[in-house]
Parts: C-alpha cells; structure tokens; sequence
C-alpha cells in the first residue's frame, strides 16, 4: 500500500482498509461466530446476580460472515465489496451501502480498526 496521492482519497470511506481487533471469533463453515466478552465489573456484577455468563455469542449472517472473513489488513472496503458481490445479487452500489454500513458498526463496536487508506491508482 503506497502514500494516498490524492487529497480527497483520504476522505472516501471505500478505500479504508480494515483490520481484525477481536481476537475471541470463530468460523463454523463459512458462518462466523463472535464471542463478547463483558469487562465492565458494573455488567459482570449484574451478570452474576440474574445467572448470566458474562460471555454473550453473536452470529453474523451470510453477508456479514463473508466480509468478516474478507477482512485481512490488504484488502480495501471497496475491493472486498467487489468479492462479496460476484455473484451480482445486488448493484455494486448496494452491496458498498451495505458493506460501509456493516463496517462502520463494526468499528463502532471496537471490533475493527483501519490499517490505512488505499490509493485509487492501486485499485
């Protein structure tokens, strides 16, 4: 991934690369699985009270599941748009809706972070 030559390359959210923070996932033939591990000691307490585990699963669906496993540090959200949409379900203008919106969740969450901002030139 070379230098952003372009000034507006920086703002456009579709050439961001994203990168796995969640370290507790797995992946159960081609659907992935988030383990969430609560640390707030306020939640574990109230966990605790109503026999709760303090370690809460979530499922992701195709969608999710695919861009999850597309998601290696290289590959921009453009591009994994690109993969998640080949068999052409959607306009590519959709599945990037849809993939931006998924992601910027995820990055809410903490479960990702960006590696970077890809060049157009290197699309």
């Amino acid at each position: 991934m070379k230098e952003v030559s372009n000034a507006k390359d920086k703002y456009n959210f579709a050439l961001y690369v994203p990168v796995i923070k969640l370290q507790q996932w797995e992946n159960n033939a081609g659907r992935v699985t988030l383990h969430l591990i609560t640390k707030d000691p306020v939640k574990k307490f109230a966990g605790w009270l109503v026999k709760k585990s303090p370690v809460t699963t979530l499922d992701l669906d195709e969608m999710g599941s695919k861009a999850w496993l597309l998601i290696d540090g290289e590959k921009s959200i453009y591009e994994i748009s690109k993969e998640i949409n080949k068999d052409g379900k959607d306009t590519s203008e959709e599945a990037l809706r849809r993939l931006v919106t998924f992601v910027r969740y995820l990055a809410k969450k903490g479960w990702i972070t960006f590696k970077g901002v890809r060049s157009r030139e290197d699309l």
